[in-house]
Protein backbone atom coordinates (compact mmCIF):
# COMPACT_ATOMS: atom_id res chain seq x y z
CA UNK A 1 0.00 0.00 0.00
CA UNK A 2 1.26 3.30 -1.09
CA UNK A 3 1.44 5.68 2.02
CA UNK A 4 0.85 9.54 1.24
CA UNK A 5 2.65 10.76 4.32
CA UNK A 6 4.22 14.49 3.67
CA UNK A 7 7.79 15.30 4.40
CA UNK A 8 8.75 16.22 7.80
CA UNK A 9 10.87 19.75 8.20
CA UNK A 10 12.64 21.92 10.78
CA UNK A 11 12.57 25.48 10.55
CA UNK A 12 14.15 28.09 12.53
CA UNK A 13 12.73 27.87 15.86
CA UNK A 14 10.05 25.57 15.93
CA UNK A 15 9.38 22.17 13.68
CA UNK A 16 7.13 22.94 10.65
CA UNK A 17 4.56 19.52 9.83
CA UNK A 18 3.03 19.96 6.65
CA UNK A 19 3.14 23.82 7.50
CA UNK A 20 1.67 23.40 10.90
CA UNK A 21 3.88 24.40 13.34
CA UNK A 22 3.25 25.24 17.21
CA UNK A 23 3.15 28.51 17.97
CA UNK A 24 6.83 29.63 18.21
CA UNK A 25 8.66 31.18 22.14
CA UNK A 26 8.62 34.79 22.27
CA UNK A 27 12.63 36.05 22.84
CA UNK A 28 12.73 39.26 24.11
CA UNK A 29 16.72 39.19 24.06
CA UNK A 30 18.33 41.47 21.93
CA UNK A 31 21.43 38.68 21.35
CA UNK A 32 18.34 36.34 20.82
CA UNK A 33 16.97 38.38 18.43
CA UNK A 34 19.78 39.20 16.68
CA UNK A 35 20.54 35.29 16.20
CA UNK A 36 17.22 34.88 14.65
CA UNK A 37 17.18 37.43 12.21
CA UNK A 38 20.50 35.60 11.37
CA UNK A 39 19.02 32.50 10.68
CA UNK A 40 15.72 33.86 8.96
CA UNK A 41 18.47 35.68 6.09
CA UNK A 42 20.07 31.24 6.51
CA UNK A 43 23.19 32.76 7.68
CA UNK A 44 24.25 30.07 9.75
CA UNK A 45 27.34 29.69 10.71
CA UNK A 46 27.41 33.44 12.13
CA UNK A 47 24.33 32.90 13.76
CA UNK A 48 25.94 29.59 15.23
CA UNK A 49 29.18 31.66 16.15
CA UNK A 50 26.74 34.09 18.27
CA UNK A 51 25.23 31.77 20.09
CA UNK A 52 28.38 29.60 21.20
CA UNK A 53 29.61 32.63 22.44
CA UNK A 54 26.25 33.60 24.58
CA UNK A 55 26.03 30.38 26.17
CA UNK A 56 29.81 30.16 27.26
CA UNK A 57 28.14 33.46 29.22
CA UNK A 58 24.94 32.01 30.28
CA UNK A 59 25.03 28.27 29.60
CA UNK A 60 21.54 27.44 31.24
CA UNK A 61 20.15 30.04 28.54
CA UNK A 62 17.45 27.86 27.37
CA UNK A 63 16.57 29.52 24.32
CA UNK A 64 20.12 30.53 22.76
CA UNK A 65 20.46 26.49 23.10
CA UNK A 66 17.56 25.74 21.88
CA UNK A 67 18.20 28.45 19.02
CA UNK A 68 21.63 26.68 18.80
CA UNK A 69 20.49 23.26 18.29
CA UNK A 70 18.37 24.37 15.59
CA UNK A 71 21.00 26.03 13.62
CA UNK A 72 23.58 22.42 13.82
CA UNK A 73 20.87 20.94 12.21
CA UNK A 74 20.26 23.23 9.38
CA UNK A 75 24.01 22.90 8.60
CA UNK A 76 24.17 18.93 9.19
CA UNK A 77 25.93 18.93 12.27
CA UNK A 78 22.69 17.07 13.45
CA UNK A 79 24.46 14.94 15.90
CA UNK A 80 25.64 17.82 18.02
CA UNK A 81 22.24 19.71 17.47
CA UNK A 82 20.70 16.74 19.38
CA UNK A 83 22.85 16.93 22.64
CA UNK A 84 21.95 20.62 22.63
CA UNK A 85 18.22 20.24 22.48
CA UNK A 86 18.34 17.20 25.05
CA UNK A 87 20.42 19.88 26.81
CA UNK A 88 17.39 22.21 26.75
CA UNK A 89 15.13 19.66 27.65
CA UNK A 90 17.83 18.95 30.74
CA UNK A 91 16.61 22.67 32.02
CA UNK A 92 12.79 22.34 30.73
CA UNK A 93 11.21 19.59 30.08
CA UNK A 94 8.37 20.51 28.69
CA UNK A 95 9.65 22.41 26.06
CA UNK A 96 7.55 22.18 23.32
CA UNK A 97 9.70 23.44 20.37
CA UNK A 98 12.95 21.26 21.38
CA UNK A 99 10.30 18.36 22.12
CA UNK A 100 8.91 18.69 18.43
CA UNK A 101 11.85 18.94 16.78
CA UNK A 102 13.69 15.86 18.23
CA UNK A 103 11.05 14.16 18.01
CA UNK A 104 10.83 14.59 14.07
CA UNK A 105 14.49 14.33 13.86
CA UNK A 106 13.87 10.84 15.15
CA UNK A 107 10.92 9.85 13.02
CA UNK A 108 12.71 11.31 9.87
CA UNK A 109 15.57 8.23 10.91
CA UNK A 110 12.63 5.70 11.48
CA UNK A 111 13.80 5.48 14.94
CA UNK A 112 10.48 5.21 16.80
CA UNK A 113 11.48 4.30 19.86
CA UNK A 114 13.14 7.19 20.54
CA UNK A 115 10.58 9.57 18.84
CA UNK A 116 7.70 8.65 21.02
CA UNK A 117 8.61 10.33 24.23
CA UNK A 118 9.16 13.58 22.74
CA UNK A 119 6.08 13.28 20.84
CA UNK A 120 4.34 12.50 23.49
CA UNK A 121 5.89 15.43 25.57
CA UNK A 122 4.90 17.84 22.24
CA UNK A 123 1.85 16.83 22.22
CA UNK A 124 1.25 17.05 26.09
CA UNK A 125 0.58 13.38 26.82
CA UNK A 126 2.08 13.20 30.60
CA UNK A 127 1.39 10.32 32.45
CA UNK A 128 -0.88 9.26 34.16
CA UNK A 129 -3.32 11.09 31.90
CA UNK A 130 -3.11 10.09 28.30
CA UNK A 131 -5.05 12.62 26.67
CA UNK A 132 -3.75 15.11 24.47
CA UNK A 133 -3.12 18.82 25.41
CA UNK A 134 -2.54 19.63 21.62
CA UNK A 135 -4.69 19.55 18.85
CA UNK A 136 -2.01 19.73 16.53
CA UNK A 137 -3.89 17.04 14.17
CA UNK A 138 -0.38 16.70 12.08
CA UNK A 139 1.73 15.76 15.39
CA UNK A 140 -0.83 13.39 16.76
CA UNK A 141 -1.23 11.93 13.38
CA UNK A 142 2.97 11.14 13.75
CA UNK A 143 2.51 9.87 16.78
CA UNK A 144 0.10 7.46 15.87
CA UNK A 145 2.37 6.30 13.11
CA UNK A 146 5.31 6.20 15.62
CA UNK A 147 2.87 3.81 17.99
CA UNK A 148 2.38 1.50 15.02
CA UNK A 149 6.04 1.47 13.97
CA UNK A 150 6.71 0.24 17.54
CA UNK A 151 3.75 -2.06 17.39
CA UNK A 152 1.97 -0.22 20.10
CA UNK A 153 -1.78 -0.61 18.29
CA UNK A 154 -3.92 -0.08 21.35
CA UNK A 155 -2.48 3.21 22.22
CA UNK A 156 -2.25 3.85 17.69
CA UNK A 157 -5.97 3.24 18.14
CA UNK A 158 -6.79 4.98 20.99
CA UNK A 159 -5.67 8.35 19.54
CA UNK A 160 -7.42 7.85 15.73
CA UNK A 161 -10.53 9.09 17.56
CA UNK A 162 -9.66 12.51 19.19
CA UNK A 163 -7.56 12.97 15.95
CA UNK A 164 -10.91 12.66 13.79
CA UNK A 165 -12.99 14.63 16.49
CA UNK A 166 -10.42 17.53 15.41
CA UNK A 167 -9.71 17.15 12.16
CA UNK A 168 -13.64 16.49 10.80
CA UNK A 169 -13.73 18.28 7.91
CA UNK A 170 -9.40 18.28 7.34
CA UNK A 171 -9.64 16.15 4.08
CA UNK A 172 -5.71 15.85 4.07
CA UNK A 173 -5.86 14.66 8.35
CA UNK A 174 -8.86 12.16 7.35
CA UNK A 175 -7.07 11.11 4.41
CA UNK A 176 -3.94 10.06 6.44
CA UNK A 177 -6.59 8.19 9.18
CA UNK A 178 -7.66 6.15 6.30
CA UNK A 179 -4.00 4.90 5.42
CA UNK A 180 -3.54 4.03 9.40
CA UNK A 181 -6.62 2.43 9.57
CA UNK A 182 -5.73 0.40 6.99
CA UNK A 183 -2.03 -0.14 8.18
CA UNK A 184 -3.33 -0.97 11.24
CA UNK A 185 -5.32 -4.15 9.58
CA UNK A 186 -9.15 -2.20 10.32
CA UNK A 187 -9.84 -2.03 6.88
CA UNK A 188 -13.60 -1.51 7.48
CA UNK A 189 -12.74 1.37 8.93
CA UNK A 190 -10.25 2.47 6.42
CA UNK A 191 -12.95 2.11 3.81
CA UNK A 192 -15.07 4.13 5.84
CA UNK A 193 -12.96 6.88 6.30
CA UNK A 194 -12.00 6.84 2.19
CA UNK A 195 -15.40 7.08 1.18
CA UNK A 196 -16.33 10.02 3.80
CA UNK A 197 -13.21 11.54 1.99
CA UNK A 198 -14.25 10.90 -1.65
CA UNK A 199 -17.95 12.25 -0.61
CA UNK A 200 -16.33 15.64 0.68
CA UNK A 201 -13.88 15.79 -2.59
CA UNK A 202 -14.67 13.48 -5.33
CA UNK A 203 -12.12 13.06 -8.35
CA UNK A 204 -9.04 12.20 -6.20
CA UNK A 205 -7.04 9.37 -7.64
CA UNK A 206 -5.17 8.50 -4.45
CA UNK A 207 -8.20 8.38 -2.61
CA UNK A 208 -10.23 6.06 -5.22
CA UNK A 209 -7.24 3.77 -5.02
CA UNK A 210 -7.29 3.20 -1.34
CA UNK A 211 -10.52 2.57 -1.30
CA UNK A 212 -10.16 0.04 -3.53
CA UNK A 213 -7.51 -1.80 -2.02
CA UNK A 214 -9.70 -1.59 0.98
CA UNK A 215 -12.65 -2.76 -0.59
CA UNK A 216 -10.72 -5.77 -1.76
CA UNK A 217 -9.16 -6.86 1.88
CA UNK A 218 -12.75 -6.96 2.43
CA UNK A 219 -13.19 -9.26 -0.31
CA UNK A 220 -15.65 -6.66 -1.85
CA UNK A 221 -14.21 -7.56 -5.38
CA UNK A 222 -17.20 -5.66 -7.37
CA UNK A 223 -16.75 -2.36 -5.12
CA UNK A 224 -12.96 -2.86 -5.47
CA UNK A 225 -13.46 -3.01 -9.39
CA UNK A 226 -16.09 -0.23 -9.54
CA UNK A 227 -13.47 2.27 -7.87
CA UNK A 228 -10.37 1.45 -9.58
CA UNK A 229 -11.96 1.50 -12.76
CA UNK A 230 -12.69 5.01 -11.97
CA UNK A 231 -9.24 5.53 -10.80
CA UNK A 232 -8.01 4.86 -14.36
CA UNK A 233 -10.53 6.73 -15.86
CA UNK A 234 -9.33 9.50 -14.36
CA UNK A 235 -5.70 8.89 -14.77
CA UNK A 236 -4.60 5.87 -17.46
CA UNK A 237 -1.07 5.83 -17.22
CA UNK A 238 -0.90 4.23 -13.45
CA UNK A 239 0.57 0.94 -13.68
CA UNK A 240 -0.21 0.15 -10.05
CA UNK A 241 -3.96 0.57 -10.52
CA UNK A 242 -3.70 -1.81 -13.52
CA UNK A 243 -1.61 -4.35 -11.34
CA UNK A 244 -4.40 -4.33 -8.60
CA UNK A 245 -7.38 -4.69 -11.04
CA UNK A 246 -5.09 -7.90 -12.09
CA UNK A 247 -5.25 -9.37 -8.12
CA UNK A 248 -9.24 -8.12 -8.00
CA UNK A 249 -9.69 -10.21 -11.89
CA UNK A 250 -7.52 -13.36 -10.92
CA UNK A 251 -9.69 -13.44 -7.17
CA UNK A 252 -13.04 -13.37 -9.51
CA UNK A 253 -11.39 -16.23 -11.39
CA UNK A 254 -10.96 -14.26 -14.89
CA UNK A 255 -6.98 -15.41 -15.84
CA UNK A 256 -7.62 -14.01 -19.12
CA UNK A 257 -8.67 -10.50 -17.43
CA UNK A 258 -5.63 -10.65 -14.94
CA UNK A 259 -3.28 -11.50 -17.58
CA UNK A 260 -4.06 -8.66 -19.80
CA UNK A 261 -3.99 -5.99 -16.56
CA UNK A 262 -0.74 -7.12 -15.99
CA UNK A 263 0.83 -7.07 -19.14
CA UNK A 264 -0.70 -3.22 -19.21
CA UNK A 265 1.08 -2.58 -16.12
CA UNK A 266 4.03 -3.64 -17.54
CA UNK A 267 3.57 -1.64 -20.83
CA UNK A 268 3.74 1.52 -18.46
CA UNK A 269 6.91 0.06 -16.17
CA UNK A 270 8.82 -2.27 -17.66
CA UNK A 271 10.55 -3.13 -14.89
CA UNK A 272 7.82 -4.31 -12.69
CA UNK A 273 8.74 -7.36 -11.61
CA UNK A 274 5.38 -7.89 -9.53
CA UNK A 275 3.62 -8.11 -12.99
CA UNK A 276 5.82 -10.67 -14.32
CA UNK A 277 5.79 -12.80 -11.62
CA UNK A 278 2.11 -12.86 -11.39
CA UNK A 279 1.13 -13.22 -14.93
CA UNK A 280 3.61 -16.36 -14.80
CA UNK A 281 2.28 -17.71 -11.84
CA UNK A 282 -1.39 -17.42 -13.71
CA UNK A 283 0.45 -19.15 -16.61
CA UNK A 284 1.30 -22.05 -15.00
CA UNK A 285 -1.77 -22.31 -12.81
CA UNK A 286 -3.54 -22.91 -16.00
CA UNK A 287 -0.73 -25.40 -17.18
CA UNK A 288 0.49 -23.23 -19.45
CA UNK A 289 4.39 -23.75 -18.28
CA UNK A 290 6.09 -22.69 -21.49
CA UNK A 291 4.68 -19.54 -21.57
CA UNK A 292 4.91 -18.68 -18.00
CA UNK A 293 8.68 -19.23 -18.24
CA UNK A 294 9.82 -15.96 -19.89
CA UNK A 295 8.06 -14.01 -16.59
CA UNK A 296 9.69 -16.22 -14.16
CA UNK A 297 12.70 -15.55 -15.98
CA UNK A 298 12.44 -11.45 -16.15
CA UNK A 299 10.86 -11.71 -12.31
CA UNK A 300 14.31 -13.55 -10.78
CA UNK A 301 16.29 -11.30 -13.44
CA UNK A 302 14.94 -7.76 -12.26
CA UNK A 303 14.78 -9.14 -8.50
CA UNK A 304 17.66 -11.92 -7.72
CA UNK A 305 17.47 -11.12 -4.18
CA UNK A 306 13.67 -12.68 -4.58
CA UNK A 307 13.73 -16.45 -3.15
CA UNK A 308 10.07 -17.18 -3.97
CA UNK A 309 11.26 -16.01 -7.97
CA UNK A 310 13.84 -18.33 -7.54
CA UNK A 311 11.95 -21.20 -6.60
CA UNK A 312 8.97 -21.17 -8.99
CA UNK A 313 12.03 -20.59 -11.90
CA UNK A 314 13.68 -23.46 -10.74
CA UNK A 315 10.37 -25.11 -10.57
CA UNK A 316 9.24 -24.37 -14.45
CA UNK A 317 12.91 -25.43 -15.81
CA UNK A 318 11.60 -28.61 -14.13
CA UNK A 319 8.72 -28.85 -15.34
CA UNK A 320 9.87 -28.61 -18.86
CA UNK A 321 12.79 -31.09 -18.13
CA UNK A 322 15.42 -28.57 -18.52
CA UNK A 323 17.37 -29.90 -15.71
CA UNK A 324 21.12 -28.15 -16.07
CA UNK A 325 19.05 -24.77 -16.15
CA UNK A 326 17.09 -25.20 -13.00
CA UNK A 327 19.77 -27.20 -11.02
CA UNK A 328 21.47 -23.55 -11.79
CA UNK A 329 18.90 -22.06 -9.70
CA UNK A 330 19.00 -24.26 -7.15
CA UNK A 331 22.43 -24.62 -6.33
CA UNK A 332 22.71 -20.76 -6.75
CA UNK A 333 20.11 -20.42 -3.96
CA UNK A 334 21.64 -23.39 -2.13
CA UNK A 335 24.74 -21.10 -1.67
CA UNK A 336 23.32 -18.24 0.15
CA UNK A 337 21.10 -21.34 2.31
CA UNK A 338 23.06 -23.95 2.68
CA UNK A 339 20.82 -25.72 4.97
CA UNK A 340 17.28 -24.20 3.72
CA UNK A 341 15.13 -27.51 3.82
CA UNK A 342 12.66 -26.56 0.86
CA UNK A 343 15.69 -25.62 -1.71
CA UNK A 344 17.23 -29.26 -0.40
CA UNK A 345 14.18 -30.26 -1.32
CA UNK A 346 13.85 -29.20 -4.83
CA UNK A 347 17.64 -30.28 -5.34
CA UNK A 348 17.01 -33.64 -4.57
CA UNK A 349 13.86 -34.05 -6.24
CA UNK A 350 15.71 -32.81 -9.66
CA UNK A 351 18.65 -34.98 -8.92
CA UNK A 352 15.96 -37.95 -8.61
CA UNK A 353 14.34 -37.10 -12.15
CA UNK A 354 17.62 -37.44 -13.71
CA UNK A 355 18.49 -40.47 -12.13
CA UNK A 356 21.06 -39.46 -9.79
CA UNK A 357 19.95 -40.68 -6.90
CA UNK A 358 22.92 -40.62 -4.75
CA UNK A 359 23.13 -36.93 -5.05
CA UNK A 360 19.42 -36.94 -4.26
CA UNK A 361 19.81 -38.98 -1.24
CA UNK A 362 22.39 -36.81 0.00
CA UNK A 363 19.85 -33.06 -0.26
CA UNK A 364 16.98 -35.17 1.22
CA UNK A 365 19.06 -36.02 4.36
CA UNK A 366 19.66 -32.57 4.98
CA UNK A 367 16.14 -32.25 5.01
CA UNK A 368 15.19 -34.83 7.03
CA UNK A 369 17.78 -33.49 9.85
CA UNK A 370 15.71 -30.25 10.06
CA UNK A 371 12.15 -32.65 9.82
CA UNK A 372 12.82 -36.19 10.42
CA UNK A 373 8.48 -36.83 9.64
CA UNK A 374 8.85 -34.96 5.96
CA UNK A 375 6.48 -36.90 4.46
CA UNK A 376 7.57 -35.58 0.82
CA UNK A 377 11.33 -36.42 1.24
CA UNK A 378 10.03 -39.66 2.50
CA UNK A 379 7.81 -40.74 -0.57
CA UNK A 380 11.02 -39.59 -2.47
CA UNK A 381 13.56 -41.79 -0.75
CA UNK A 382 10.79 -44.37 -1.36
CA UNK A 383 10.47 -43.97 -4.85
CA UNK A 384 14.66 -43.96 -4.87
CA UNK A 385 14.11 -47.54 -3.14
CA UNK A 386 11.35 -48.95 -5.54
CA UNK A 387 13.42 -47.78 -8.41
CA UNK A 388 16.75 -49.59 -7.03
CA UNK A 389 14.53 -52.74 -6.85
CA UNK A 390 14.64 -52.33 -2.71
CA UNK A 391 11.30 -53.05 -2.42
CA UNK A 392 11.19 -54.71 1.09
CA UNK A 393 12.88 -51.03 2.10
CA UNK A 394 10.51 -48.67 -0.14
CA UNK A 395 7.13 -50.63 0.88
CA UNK A 396 7.95 -50.32 4.80
CA UNK A 397 9.08 -45.77 3.65
CA UNK A 398 5.94 -45.52 1.33
CA UNK A 399 3.55 -46.89 3.86
CA UNK A 400 5.12 -44.38 6.78
CA UNK A 401 4.68 -41.35 4.26
CA UNK A 402 1.00 -42.67 4.25
CA UNK A 403 0.55 -42.64 8.05
CA UNK A 404 1.96 -39.54 7.91
CA UNK A 405 0.19 -37.50 5.58
CA UNK A 406 -2.71 -39.77 4.38
CA UNK A 407 -3.22 -37.08 1.13
CA UNK A 408 0.63 -37.88 -0.40
CA UNK A 409 -0.74 -38.79 -3.64
CA UNK A 410 3.49 -39.64 -4.92
CA UNK A 411 3.07 -42.00 -2.05
CA UNK A 412 -0.09 -43.68 -3.17
CA UNK A 413 1.39 -43.77 -6.62
CA UNK A 414 4.77 -45.34 -5.75
CA UNK A 415 3.52 -48.63 -3.33
CA UNK A 416 0.89 -49.08 -5.88
CA UNK A 417 3.47 -49.52 -8.54
CA UNK A 418 5.58 -51.82 -6.00
CA UNK A 419 2.53 -54.03 -5.37
CA UNK A 420 1.95 -54.61 -9.02
CA UNK A 421 5.32 -55.17 -9.45
CA UNK A 422 5.16 -57.71 -6.85
CA UNK A 423 1.79 -58.94 -8.67
CA UNK A 424 -0.15 -58.39 -5.58
CA UNK A 425 -2.91 -56.99 -7.36
CA UNK A 426 -5.75 -57.23 -5.17
CA UNK A 427 -3.72 -55.30 -3.14
CA UNK A 428 -2.79 -52.50 -4.93
CA UNK A 429 -6.27 -51.63 -6.70
CA UNK A 430 -7.50 -50.35 -3.40
CA UNK A 431 -4.10 -48.34 -2.88
CA UNK A 432 -4.44 -47.14 -6.81
CA UNK A 433 -7.92 -45.81 -6.50
CA UNK A 434 -7.14 -43.79 -2.96
CA UNK A 435 -4.65 -42.35 -5.30
CA UNK A 436 -6.67 -41.34 -8.05
CA UNK A 437 -9.34 -39.72 -5.46
CA UNK A 438 -6.33 -37.18 -4.90
CA UNK A 439 -5.36 -36.36 -8.46
CA UNK A 440 -7.82 -35.66 -10.75
CA UNK A 441 -5.49 -34.85 -13.69
CA UNK A 442 -2.50 -37.35 -13.51
CA UNK A 443 -2.47 -39.94 -16.17
CA UNK A 444 0.41 -42.49 -14.67
CA UNK A 445 -1.68 -43.79 -11.73
CA UNK A 446 -4.25 -44.39 -14.14
CA UNK A 447 -2.43 -46.55 -16.21
CA UNK A 448 -0.87 -48.71 -13.20
CA UNK A 449 -4.58 -49.30 -12.63
CA UNK A 450 -5.66 -50.06 -15.73
CA UNK A 451 -2.52 -52.91 -15.23
CA UNK A 452 -3.96 -53.62 -12.27
CA UNK A 453 -7.83 -54.59 -13.11
CA UNK A 454 -6.33 -56.02 -16.32
CA UNK A 455 -4.69 -58.78 -14.48
CA UNK A 456 -7.70 -59.08 -12.73
CA UNK A 457 -9.69 -59.65 -15.22
CA UNK A 458 -12.21 -56.43 -14.63
CA UNK A 459 -12.04 -55.58 -18.47
CA UNK A 460 -14.54 -53.27 -18.63
CA UNK A 461 -12.92 -51.19 -15.72
CA UNK A 462 -9.71 -51.88 -17.20
CA UNK A 463 -10.61 -50.24 -20.65
CA UNK A 464 -12.91 -47.50 -19.09
CA UNK A 465 -9.39 -46.63 -17.15
CA UNK A 466 -7.37 -46.82 -20.08
CA UNK A 467 -9.17 -44.57 -22.02
CA UNK A 468 -9.17 -42.18 -19.11
CA UNK A 469 -5.09 -42.53 -19.29
CA UNK A 470 -5.09 -41.83 -22.69
CA UNK A 471 -7.53 -38.90 -22.70
CA UNK A 472 -5.51 -37.10 -19.69
CA UNK A 473 -1.73 -37.94 -20.91
CA UNK A 474 -3.05 -35.86 -23.85
CA UNK A 475 -3.98 -32.64 -22.02
CA UNK A 476 -1.06 -33.48 -19.68
CA UNK A 477 1.43 -33.50 -22.67
CA UNK A 478 0.02 -29.86 -24.15
CA UNK A 479 0.22 -27.96 -20.76
CA UNK A 480 4.16 -29.06 -20.20
CA UNK A 481 5.33 -28.58 -23.47
CA UNK A 482 6.70 -32.14 -22.86
CA UNK A 483 6.08 -35.40 -24.91
CA UNK A 484 7.70 -37.58 -22.29
CA UNK A 485 5.12 -39.88 -20.52
CA UNK A 486 3.46 -38.46 -17.26
CA UNK A 487 4.85 -41.93 -15.88
CA UNK A 488 8.39 -40.55 -16.65
CA UNK A 489 7.93 -37.56 -14.88
CA UNK A 490 5.45 -36.10 -12.45
CA UNK A 491 4.37 -32.46 -11.04
CA UNK A 492 5.99 -31.55 -7.79
CA UNK A 493 3.88 -32.17 -5.02
CA UNK A 494 2.06 -29.11 -4.38
CA UNK A 495 2.17 -28.70 -1.10
CA UNK A 496 6.48 -28.40 -1.61
CA UNK A 497 6.13 -26.30 -4.27
CA UNK A 498 4.02 -23.51 -2.31
CA UNK A 499 6.72 -23.73 0.32
CA UNK A 500 9.38 -20.81 0.87
CA UNK A 501 12.33 -20.24 2.79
Amino acid sequence: MRIFFSGLMLICLFASVNGQPPKPVKIPSPIIQNALDLIKSQQFSEAEKLLRDQLKKTPANVDARFLLGTVLIQTDKIDEGIKNLEGVLKIDPRHLQANYNLALIFSKRGDNKKAIPYLERAAGIFPPNKTPKSEDAVLLTALTRAYIGEQRKKEAENLIPFIEKISSRDIRILFTLGLIQAELGNYEKAAGVFENVNAQRPGSTDVLYNLGIAYYNLDKLAEAQKVLLEAVNLSPNQPEFYYRLGLIATAQKDSDAAVSYWLKALELKADYHEADFLIGEELLKNKKISGALPFYQKAAQLQPERVLYQLRLGVAYFRLQQYIDARKVFQTVLVKYPADPNFNYLNGYMARAEGLFDQALESFEKVLKVSPDNADVLASIGYIALERGELDKAEQILRRTIKLDPKNFPAYYDLGRLLSRQKKFSEAVPILEQGIALSKDDPGIRYQLFIAYSRLKQKEKAAAMFAEFKRLEKVFNAGSGSSTSADQIRNLPDSIEQKQP
